[in-house]
């Protein structure tokens, strides 16, 4: 009977045994096929992302491709015809040159002449000259220089990445262009600014953009929700570059931007 108590004794640790293995198995497959799936998820989402990334790249540059055409219809069409008009209007001369054709001749050169000023300046946004020739440091310049003498709001501008900026691709010079101008557009037709800080610094190779205004603020729950700052988004995700926005009802509107690189893309 001892022998037969042993037997079955060693024989229930063996079973035991056997099913401690057989469970330890079966958690070990579980756990290993849910981190293969966790894996393949995680490639998917990549690769959702990477395709929605693609798209975007894509249609932000069919954007600035038809911005190009139609600044470049604007200023080779419709500017020709504004100044053929003017032409026409200096060389009608009636018979009798009265004070009312002298004022009629005054007022029509003056409409003309702001038509073809905000025909150039409409162009001008579509597709900067500057940008493409000189650089992202001139043209942000220029922009500046054009609202400080407009009074609306007054932009201190300090670049201390010049030479950096002056490796950046068209590609990434225009992204951060684009978020710029719709930086000081927010700040002049929302924010009820009196002052907006621009900062371009470098490290190494890293370019540090840091924007700030004085203006209202506004309630980060929103951000998400404006168009203008989805735009922001947009570009930004496409040239990989990380941002930071702070912001709060009546205490102005800061964000930093980092753009580490590829300088040329």
């Amino acid at each position: 009977m001892p022998e037969t108590t042993d037997n079955i004794f060693v024989l229930v640790i063996i079973a035991t045994a056997a099913i401690f293995l057989m469970v330890a198995s079966f958690i070990l497959i579980y756990i290993r096929n849910q981190n293969k799936l966790l894996q393949q998820r995680q490639q998917l989402q990549q690769a959702a992302l990477a395709h929605q990334k693609e798209l975007l790249q894509v249609i932000i540059e069919s954007q600035e491709d038809e911005r190009v055409r139609i600044g470049r219809d604007l200023h080779d069409d419709v500017g020709a015809a504004i100044s053929s008009l003017r032409l026409i209007i200096e060389m009608f001369k009636p018979a009798v040159a009265d004070n009312n054709y002298q004022a009629f001749l005054k007022s029509s050169k003056n409409i003309i002449d702001k038509m073809m000023t905000d025909v150039r300046h409409i162009s001008h946004n579509l597709s900067p000259t500057t940008l493409t020739y000189y650089g992202l440091g001139f043209a942000i310049e220029e922009q500046c220089a054009i609202i400080n003498q407009s009074g609306k709001v007054k932009i201190a501008f300090n670049n201390e990445a010049a030479e950096l900026l002056e490796k950046l691709s068209l590609p990434v010079s225009t992204a951060l262009y684009r978020v710029l101008e719709e930086l000081l557009n927010n700040t002049i037709k929302h924010a009820r600014a009196y002052n907006a800080i621009l900062n371009f610094t470098a490290d190494k190779n890293v370019l540090i953009i840091e924007y700030q205004d004085d203006g209202v603020g506004m309630d980060t729950r929103l951000i998400n929700k404006g168009i203008g700052l989805h735009n922001i988004e947009s570009r930004l995700t496409v040239i990989n570059a990380p941002h930071e926005i702070t912001t709060s009802p009546g205490n102005g509107f800061f964000i930093n931007i980092i753009y580490t690189g590829p300088i040329a893309i």
